[in-house]
């Protein structure tokens, strides 16, 4: 199975009963994970959403993101993460650049997202931070068959030399990139706790925390925007293993420490 969802699959039937994602408090395990992001898939086609259709995320790192992210990839859809600090006219961009079919918003970032898909004309979705409250449709638990060069995810350029370009990475594409962070570069298994304080919608999170995680059975604990203080506190509190971060993160941590 090429498409990138398998590894949710696999995981969950290997490790189930093992913490997936964290946020303080809440936690799903991969066999709730998967429950959830099937649920999502089923919904999304029974709003008419094809294999290979675009679905968009503006989603700060919440558990709804993972859970409509594999929701999407198990429909067989092409999931388009934006920058949930993103302005209307900016998601109007992303929406009609890539051509999107649907469109997730988070309940706490107001009326951007309802705004954009109302003006591109597409259906904009609201969730919680842990996920959609009501769904209809019949769960999809097996991922849609997908080619190794059919597109998973349109990571867009931060567009310094004009309008942001969507760059296409392949269920091929992810798949290995996972699987070369979990076996040689940090080198991650079940018992792994990963902090989550880098954006999933940028590809370093997403393949280096999310990906990988979902590859190796490992837990992702998040945090919705990055906070040092919050981040050291998350590592003591979650027994965290593997820190992912940039230069700046490391600065603000020891001086939230020296502070």
């Amino acid at each position: 199975m090429t498409n990138l969802a398998a590894n949710l699959v696999a995981t969950a039937q290997e490790h189930g009963d093992r913490p997936a994602v964290r946020l303080d408090e809440h936690v799903l395990t991969y066999a709730q994970l998967h429950a959830a992001a099937a649920a999502v898939a089923g919904d999304l086609r029974s709003r008419g959403v094809e294999p290979g259709d675009r679905v968009g995320l503006v989603l700060p790192n919440v558990p709804a993101y993972p859970v409509l992210f594999y929701g999407a990839l198990l429909a067989g859809a092409v999931v388009v993460p934006m920058n949930p600090l993103l302005k209307s006219r900016e998601v109007e961009y992303y929406i009609g650049d890539s051509e999107m079919t649907l469109i997730y918003g988070w309940d706490g970032s107001g009326d951007v997202v309802p705004e954009a898909a109302r003006a591109r004309g597409i259906t904009g979705v609201v969730v919680s931070a842990l996920g959609p409250a009501e769904l209809s449709g019949t769960p999809i638990t097996e991922p849609v068959d997908r080619d190794d060069e059919d597109t998973a995810v349109i990571l867009y350029t931060s567009g310094t030399t004009g309008q942001p370009k969507g760059a296409e990475l392949t269920h091929h594409n992810l798949r290995s990139n996972a699987a070369l962070t979990r076996e040689t570069l940090i080198e991650i298994g079940p018992d792994d706790v990963i902090m989550g304080c880098l954006p999933l919608f940028h590809v370093f999170g997403l393949t280096c925390g999310l990906n990988a995680a979902v590859a190796a059975g490992s837990c992702l604990t998040l945090i919705p925007r990055f906070d040092p203080a919050k981040a050291l506190a998350v590592v003591g509190r979650d027994e965290v293993t593997v820190f992912e971060g940039v230069p700046t993160m490391y600065a603000a941590m020891l001086h939230s420490a020296d502070a």
